[in-house]
């Protein structure tokens, strides 16, 4: 007792020295849980205000105060905690992620941590699968499976449409839903939703998704919208037929009254490059008329997913077609693979060089490898992966400008793909300024409570008195991601601490080993 009192009257000089001119500083005794202040630091409240010179003090899993220095309060910290002057903000927030597969054999997520971020965002482009070899997880069942198991990160889900049509129509998809089997789907969904999923996800580009028809998709966000929920999607295309599914987009949120949200929004294919201020102009009139239209983008001209999704038709022996999308999508050279079950020797290599080895054309090459992977794998587990440019970085920057944009990575673990280990300090550090995204304020906005409220996140994303004390303190000016295409796995720096649920995840950069991640749970936390 006496050590608490003497750290007052400590505390309470020096304010006295640091302030002469103050207000009166208000003193606070506190019951119950100890507290921890986080002191010296330059905090950015997730809100997009100025940043300003505090401190913040933390009682369990919730923030107590948040203080300015100019007003600070006297109180018997249990623990305090030199911030040295660095930035404090709302951790950060991955709302497009699979960052959970394998989540369950690595509770640390390093990679996730180690960006900053406190909540990741699951049950992406329609799947929810990546535990227990199944194909389909209902919310109930990953809240469940995760409930003996700890993790560092916390986690909200999507109802995952691809999934539920698998699980309805099983291996007969290539065709429209039934009226039956729309309504087993909405089933689903609805138990989805009433298990805590913050929305519906789909991934019409992929299958079974891309044979499903507009009217199944408003049926079962009708489900969605019901529970105040969210509609998520990989689009039906993001290249040729991109126009038309922006449209089908808008028409899902104008019909099933539910706000709508564009998943990694980009500009892929040669012929779509520089269209920016169209597609904006759309989505914003969209706003106008009263569409809750949001979207979430990664800052990297490459895109990842199975080469077969290259062939939206699935027409792998046409050669014409085969042609178009090596002049007009990704070159062979700009495609890679970076995952490959049936050849692990294609990893690391380009279908140029791969074709170069084989003797073929490049043609003929991606021809093959596409079909081979289409008719060896599945819907839901893909033989191989390929990252593959198909974007302009100026671009990028103009689509993450727009106001309703937040950050998100689609990464994963593995960080097969470098936006699984370094998206939110490359933004951070190349996106910052006239030619990116602005203040830094304004990008941790992009990172924090934007990010929590496209979602439907209460009480996340944002530094202010009650809300969850997600934190990450991190040195702004040299905060960089290190990964890159040839060397992917590489952690970023500059994040020195992070705390999920009032608990530090990550100290001076290290794991710290404690796992206080929550499995979030729409309207049950």
């Amino acid at each position: 007792m006496t050590r608490f009192i003497h750290k007052t009257i400590f505390i309470f000089l020096i304010s006295i020295l640091l302030n002469p001119q103050a207000d009166a500083i208000e003193e606070i005794v506190i019951d119950g849980p100890p507290t921890v202040l986080i002191t010296n630091v330059t905090i950015y409240d997730g809100t997009g205000a100025m940043p300003f010179k505090g401190q913040v003090r933390i009682k369990g899993d919730r923030i107590l105060t948040v203080e300015s220095d100019k007003v600070p309060r006297i109180v018997s910290d249990n623990q305090i905690i030199d911030g040295m002057g660095l930035d404090l903000a709302p951790g950060f927030i991955d709302t497009h992620s699979h960052h959970d597969i394998g989540l369950d054999k690595e509770p640390e997520a390093s990679a996730v941590i180690t960006q900053g971020v406190t909540t990741i965002v699951r049950g992406m482009d329609g799947f929810s699968e990546g535990l227990q070899d199944a194909n389909y997880f209902s919310v109930r069942q990953f809240a469940e499976y995760f409930q003996s198991i700890p993790i560092a990160i916390n986690v909200a889900s999507f109802s995952a449409h691809n999934s539920i049509r698998l699980e309805v129509m099983e291996e007969d998809f290539r065709r429209e839903a039934s009226v039956e089997e729309i309504e087993q789907m909405s089933s689903l969904v609805d138990l989805d939703m009433r298990s805590g999923a913050y929305g519906l996800s789909t991934g019409l580009e992929y299958d079974p998704g891309i044979f499903a028809s507009t009217d199944e998709v408003i049926e079962l966000a009708k489900v969605s919208g019901g529970y105040q929920g969210k509609y998520k999607s990989h689009i039906r295309s993001e290249d040729r037929e991109y126009w038309e599914a922006i449209d089908e987009t808008i028409e899902i949120g104008r019909q099933a009254k539910i706000p709508v949200n564009i998943d990694h929004f980009k500009l892929n294919g040669k012929f779509n490059w520089g269209r920016t201020d169209e597609i904006l102009s759309i989505l914003n009139a969209a706003r106008e008329e009263g569409i809750n239209v949001t979207t979430d983008v990664y800052p990297y001209e490459a895109w990842s997913s199975s080469i077969a999704t290259l062939y939206p038709e699935r027409n792998f022996d046409d050669p014409v077609e085969t042609k178009f999308i090596l002049d007009s999508l990704s070159s062979a050279e700009d495609i890679t693979f970076v995952y490959h079950t049936l050849h692990p020797e294609y990893v690391q290599k380009t279908v140029a060089e791969i074709a170069r080895e084989n003797g073929k054309t490049e043609v003929q090459m991606l021809s093959e490898l596409s079909k081979e992977s289409y008719t060896l794998g599945s819907a839901a587990s893909p033989v191989e992966y390929v990252v593959a440019k198909g974007m302009l970085d100026s671009d990028i920057r103009l689509l993450l400008n727009w106001d309703y944009s937040n950050v998100t990575s689609d990464g994963e673990l593995v960080c097969s793909h470098p936006r699984g280990c370094g998206t939110f300090p490359r933004v951070i550090s190349k996106y910052r300024g006239e030619d990116g995204i602005g203040s830094l304020e304004r990008i941790i906005y992009k990172m924090t409570l934007l990010s929590a409220t496209n979602i439907g996140l209460k009480d996340r994303g944002v530094i202010k008195e009650g809300a969850f004390a997600d934190l990450v303190l991190f040195d702004a000016d040299n905060t960089k991601d290190n990964a890159t295409f040839s060397d992917s796995t590489l952690k970023s720096e500059g994040i020195h601490s992070v705390w999920v649920n009032g608990i530090r995840v990550l100290n001076n950069g290290e794991p710290s080993g404690e796992l206080p991640g929550r499995i979030l749970l729409k309207n049950k936390e």
